[in-house]
C-alpha cells in the first residue's frame, strides 16, 4: 500500500513524492504507524509491519534503530489512549459485537454477506452452524459446520445461541429455521426487508437499521478519536524535535 524511505541531505529524492522533514517527518511517521492513514482507521497491521522493519535493521544503524524504538513506544501510547475499541465499522465487526461471548452462532446464508461475516465470528470454543441450500459449501473456519436447510438436526440445541440472518428469506422461513435452537439469546436480522417482514419475538432482535446506526455512531467516535490522536501525535513530535539530537547524516528527510 505504501513505501517510506529514510534519506539524508545527500540522498536523491524522486520527483513528485511527498517529503517531510524533522518534526513533521516524525509526526507523519507516527500517524502512519498508528494506522491513521490506513483504509481501516486505527488498524494494527501497519504497526506490526513497522516493528518487523525495526527488528530487521543492522545493529550498527544506531540512530535509525533508536528512532524506530521511540516511534513504536509513542505509537503504543497513542493507541492505548485514543485508538482502542473504535467500534463496529463493517457487517462482520457489527455482528461480532452483537453476539459477544455466546458460544454457538447459527448463520443462515452462504452468499457474500455470510462469507464476510464468518471470519469475525471465530473464537476459541465457539461452534458456528452455517446453513444454506447448496449441496455443499466451501466456506471454512475453525469450529464451523455446514448444514443444509433440507436436513433436520437430530436433537434440539439447548445451549445459548445467537442467530444471524444473512440471506433474503421470509420471516416464516426464519421461524422454521431457528426451531432447533430452543435457547436463542439474540437474532441479528440483516435482511433489507426486515422492517416490512418482521420476525417473531423469539429473542432480542438487532435489525439492519440498528446495525447501520451503530456504524454511524462508530464513525463519529472514530472521527473524535482520530482528532485527539493527531493532537497527541503533534505534541509527541514537538517533544521529539526539542529533545532529540538529530544526526546530520541520518534520517533527516522522509519521502513516501
Amino acid at each position: 500500500m505504501r513505501q517510506v524511505a529514510f534519506v539524508d541531505d545527500r540522498g536523491t529524492i524522486p520527483d513528485g513524492v511527498p517529503v517531510w522533514r524533522d518534526e513533521a517527518a516524525y509526526a507523519h511517521l507516527l500517524e502512519v504507524v498508528c494506522g491513521l492513514h490506513s483504509p481501516i482507521v486505527g488498524e494494527t497491521e501497519v504497526l506490526h509491519q513497522f516493528k518487523i522493519f525495526a527488528e530487521s535493521l543492522p545493529a550498527d544503524y544506531f540512530s535509525l534503530r533508536e528512532l524506530c524504538s521511540r516511534l513504536l513506544a509513542d505509537a503504543r501510547t497513542v493507541r492505548a489512549q485514543h485508538l482502542i475499541g473504535l467500534g463496529s465499522r463493517s457487517y462482520g465487526s457489527a455482528v461480532r459485537r452483537s453476539v459477544r461471548q455466546i458460544g454457538r452462532v447459527a448463520v443462515l446464508g452462504t452468499g457474500m454477506l455470510a462469507r464476510d461475516i464468518v471470519p469475525f465470528l471465530v473464537q476459541p470454543g465457539r461452534v458456528i452452524d452455517l446453513w444454506g441450500r447448496r449441496p455443499d459449501c466451501d466456506v471454512a473456519a475453525p469450529g464451523l459446520s455446514y448444514r443444509r436447510l433440507d436436513t433436520v438436526l437430530p436433537m434440539a440445541i439447548a445451549e445459548p445461541s445467537a442467530i444471524v440472518i444473512a440471506a433474503p428469506v421470509s420471516a416464516r422461513d426464519v421461524t422454521r429455521f431457528v426451531t432447533p435452537y430452543v435457547n436463542p439469546q439474540v437474532v441479528v436480522d440483516l435482511r433489507a426487508e426486515g422492517a416490512q417482514d418482521p420476525l417473531a419475538a423469539i429473542a432480542r432482535v438487532i435489525s439492519l437499521a440498528d446495525v447501520f446506526a451503530s456504524m454511524q455512531e462508530a464513525a463519529h467516535v472514530t472521527s473524535d478519536r482520530v482528532i485527539a490522536a493527531k493532537a497527541a501525535i503533534g505534541e509527541l513530535a514537538r517533544v521529539f524535535a526539542t529533545r532529540a539530537k538529530l544526526n546530520p547524516s541520518g534520517w533527516h528527510d522522509l519521502c513516501a
